[in-house]
Parts: C-alpha cells; structure tokens; sequence
C-alpha cells in the first residue's frame, strides 16, 4: 500500500501553512466580533433557539476550516476527506440558517443598530449567495486540491463578514462604513493572489473566479440596497 493510499501525501506535495494561517486569522476576527454582542445577539423573543443553532453551526464551520488545512499539513487525508462531507452538510445548514435568522431578525425589527434594513437584507443574502457559490465550487473541485482549498478559503472569508463588522470601529467611517468593511475583505481575499505571485510567479485561476465573486457580490450589494430598490423587497417580505 502506498503512503497516499493509506491516507497520507507525500511530504514534497504537502499543504504550505498559508491557508491554515489565514483560517486562524478570520477566525480569530469572528471571535474578536461577535464577542462584543453575545449574548445580546441571541436574546431575541421569540426565535432565540434559531439562533443559538445558527451560532453553533457557524462556530462548527470556523472551527472545521482550521481543522482541515491542519490535516492537510499534517498529510493525513483520510480524516480530511471525510470531515470534508461535514463540511458540505454544514455548508448548506448556514445558508438555510442564514436567511432564515435575516427573514427573522426583519420581521422582529432585531437588526444591528448600524444597519438600514435594506442594507441588512441585501446584504446579508448576497453574502449567503456568494459563500453558497465558492463551497458548491470546493465541493465539485474536491479532486483538485489547488481549487478546492482556494475556493474553501474564499468561502470562509465571506462569512467572516458580520464579526467584521462588529470588530471594527464603524462610527469612525460614518456613513462609508460599508465600504470600510468590504475593502478589509478585499485585502484579505488578494492575500492568497498575492502568495500565489510570490511562491509561483503566478496566480492561481481558482482566485480569479473566487475572488472576483466576493467583488461581484459588493457591487451588486450597493447596486440592490438603495432605498429604492431594497424597500420593494422588504414590502414584499412584510417588513414595511
């Protein structure tokens, strides 16, 4: 049986620490956030269970994407592949769960004071749309590790979003706080290109789709917010 058989890669073809660094940067931005507004987060009447699902769920998945670069480095496959499956079931439990808290925060009038409904609404699901984008892109690029792990990486940098937003100073920003927000995410996300430029003189093709969503996604949030556009869904939700 061949090492890679048994679950294991070969030393020379073994994962660098980037991805695991960069997992335990944005996790440690969602823990520094919404450390600041739990548990006043999940004290909402009515629908606190559905929260502290939805916590829960979003915890598992920062936890799992430290998890399984770490098991890549470690060249220990067997736990990542299966754990990966995890992954996939909890990827489509946080957007269930996600636009089901967004609908409900609406409804509740449960809304971070920093946020005009249709800024909340618009972009709280069109983050859910893009993160539901990269990690169907990981799951079908599963057999192709350079894609998998740069999608996978992208995914968990979307949702990484709401504990930015609470880490931040965002009274400092007035009014521009949503582009103080996005241009951290923007940063963060051309870590990898600028990595892959580095090491390999190149830049990943993964990174052109996976990032240009995550800009993609910002446009359109700025171009479906407006009090105009946004207040027609809202209508239609029930929420005005």
């Amino acid at each position: 049986m061949t090492i890679a058989a048994a679950g294991f890669l070969p030393r020379q073809t073994r994962v660098r620490p980037f991805f695991l660094v960069m997992a335990l940067v944005l996790s440690c931005i969602a823990v520094l956030g919404f450390s600041h507004t739990i548990p006043s987060d999940l004290a909402v009447p009515g629908f606190p269970a559905l929260l502290w699902v939805h916590a829960a769920v979003f915890t598992a998945w920062m936890m799992l994407a430290v998890a399984q670069p770490a098991l890549a480095i470690g060249g220990v496959l067997r736990w990542h592949r299966r754990l990966g499956w995890a992954g996939a079931a909890l990827g489509c439990a946080m957007v269930a769960l996600g636009a089901i808290a967004i609908l409900m925060g609406l409804w509740a009038d449960h809304v971070p004071p920093f946020y005009p409904h249709g800024l909340f609404l618009m972009r709280g699901m069109i983050v859910l749309l893009v993160f539901a984008g990269l990690v169907i892109a990981g799951i079908v690029n599963r057999r192709r590790p350079e894609w998998h792990k740069r999608f996978m990486l992208c995914a968990s940098l979307v949702v990484v979003v709401p504990g930015l937003e609470r880490a931040m100073p965002l009274e400092a920003f007035g009014a521009n706080w949503p582009f103080a927000v996005d241009g951290v995410i923007d940063a963060l996300a051309l870590a990898g290109p600028v990595v892959d430029w580095v090491e390999r003189r190149r830049i990943h093709a993964a990174y052109l789709w996976a990032v240009g969503a995550i800009i993609a996604g910002q446009a359109l949030v700025y171009l479906m917010a407006p009090p105009a556009v946004s207040e027609v869904f809202l209508h239609v939700l029930g929420t005005k």
